[in-house]
């Protein structure tokens, strides 16, 4: 298996697969529900990243790495996660059963190229600027037509494949960076914490994502529009960057979603 990003059109530079869009997909759950929260969200700083989050960028670097064939965690580095509350067993055994899991997947579908924290631009198919973000893994198989969309979760709050808005997001971004159009999408969800060596997935095909692209498009135009109102839930409340100046805060807190 390659792990060249030969197959990609547009390979995405390091600046580019490291800026933050304004509507992203890792928070499509939150836009597409409550149309005003990135418009608030725009007006704030971006707060900074706490050691949970810090914590998962480096242990997404090491698995990087070791997906590329190199070396695990190096002393530094599991010097650094112990400072944000990581033991060392606990991070080489989400980064040994995350490749396990991985491995095995790109195996039963006969993956031969993939490409790791890849830039893809679901805005280009609905005609926004404003929405991209970065997948970490994307796998071809072009004789078989099959495009694989991974995504590496750390944390132990189980995240469910079926459905998943960022991946579907990756995914509608993902076809103009490949040289063909797939048969077979799989979306996987990687988590060791919640699922062990073991990828949660769903197999779509091109009607989803077209479906999706119709109905992704319909809710990012929303945020446009200037007399929005919240649309408050627990799910997206919790960790919306806007709670503090968002007019539905009194209803959270009635709600105990604080």
């Amino acid at each position: 298996m390659s792990t060249s990003p030969e197959f990609l059109l547009f390979p995405a530079s390091a600046a580019l697969a490291n800026a933050h869009a304004p509507l992203s997909p890792s928070s499509a759950f939150r836009w597409t529900a409550c149309p005003i929260s990135p418009r608030l969200a725009r007006t704030l700083p971006s707060p900074p990243a706490g050691d949970a989050a810090k914590a998962g960028t480096l242990l997404h670097s090491t698995y990087e790495r070791k997906l590329y064939g190199g070396p695990g965690l190096q002393p530094a580095e599991v010097a650094e996660l112990e400072r944000f509350g990581v033991r060392q067993t606990l991070a080489v055994s989400i980064l040994d059963a995350g490749i396990e899991a991985t491995q095995a997947l790109l195996k039963q579908h006969n993956i031969r190229h993939i490409a790791l924290e890849t830039r893809v631009d679901p805005g280009a198919a609905i005609g926004r600027s404003d929405f991209w973000g970065t997948a970490d893994l994307l796998g071809v198989n072009d004789e078989q037509r099959t495009l694989v969309v991974l995504d590496f979760k750390t944390g132990r709050h189980p995240v469910v494949v079926e459905n998943n808005l960022q991946l579907l997001c990756y995914a509608l971004g993902a076809l103009d960076t490949i040289t063909f159009e797939p048969e077979r999408i799989v979306l996987a969800i990687v988590q060791p914490v919640a699922f062990g060596a073991a990828a949660q997935t769903q197999s779509i095909t091109l009607d989803v994502l077209d479906r999706f692209s119709e109905w992704i498009g319909e809710r990012a135009f929303a945020t446009d529009d200037p007399t929005a109102q919240p649309q408050p839930s627990a799910e997206a409340c919790r960790f919306c960057p806007a709670r503090s100046i968002c007019p539905a805060e009194n209803f959270m807190k009635e709600t105990s979603m604080t």
